[in-house]
C-alpha cells in the first residue's frame, strides 16, 4: 500500500438482504465488498482487501458510495463515486478504468477490456486484475464474459456473478 491510501476511513452499512463494508481515503472509495448476511462478514472480507496493519478509522460510509451500491444491487443505473486506485499497478488501473466504461446491462469480452486497456494481447492478464478488483460492483468486472461466449470468472464467486447480469438484464 503507498502512503496516499492512508487515513483511510472504513465504514459497514446494511444494503437489501445484508451488509455491506466500504474503505475509502480523501481521494474516493478504496475498496467495497459484496453484500454478506452477517456484519462480521462484511467486516472480515474488508479487512482483507485493506493494509492489516492499519485497519482504518470506523466511520459512517459517505452518502455517495451508499446510494451507488443501493441502486447497483436494484440493477438500476448508478452515478460511481470517485474511486482511489493508488494501491494497484497501473495495469490493474487501466484493465478497471476500461471495465467501469461498460454500459449497464452489457458485457464485454476478457479480450475487448484488455485491448481497450492498451494490451490487445493480456487477456489473462485482465482476468487477473479483474479478479483483484477491490470495488466490485461498482467497477463492474462482472460485465466481462468470455469471448466465445462462456461466462468467465469472477472474485465473488460465480453465483453471484450470474446474478448480477441477470439483475442487470443481460443476456447470460
Amino acid at each position: 500500500m503507498t502512503d496516499d491510501l492512508w487515513p483511510v476511513s472504513i465504514g459497514m452499512f446494511r444494503v437489501k438482504g445484508g451488509w455491506c463494508a466500504a474503505a475509502w481515503t480523501r481521494k474516493g472509495l478504496c475498496a467495497l465488498t459484496l453484500p454478506t448476511r452477517k456484519r462480521a462478514e462484511a467486516f472480515r472480507k474488508l479487512s482483507s482487501l485493506t493494509d492489516p496493519g492499519n485497519p482504518g478509522t470506523s466511520s459512517k460510509p459517505p452518502s455517495d458510495i451508499v446510494m451507488a451500491v443501493r441502486l447497483a444491487l436494484s440493477g438500476k443505473p448508478f452515478r460511481p463515486p470517485k474511486t482511489d486506485l493508488s494501491a494497484l499497478t497501473e495495469f490493474q488501473r487501466r484493465i478497471l478504468r476500461a471495465t467501469a466504461t461498460i454500459p449497464l446491462g452489457q458485457t464485454r469480452s476478457y479480450a475487448w477490456t484488455a485491448g481497450k486497456a492498451g494490451s490487445p494481447l493480456g487477456c489473462r492478464a485482465a482476468g487477473q486484475a479483474l479478479h483483484a478488483n477491490p470495488i466490485p460492483l461498482l467497477i463492474p468486472c462482472h460485465r466481462v464474459v468470455e469471448s466465445g461466449g462462456g461466462i468467465g470468472g469472477f472474485g465473488g464467486g460465480l453465483r453471484w456473478k450470474r446474478f448480477l447480469l441477470r439483475l442487470e438484464s443481460t443476456r447470460r
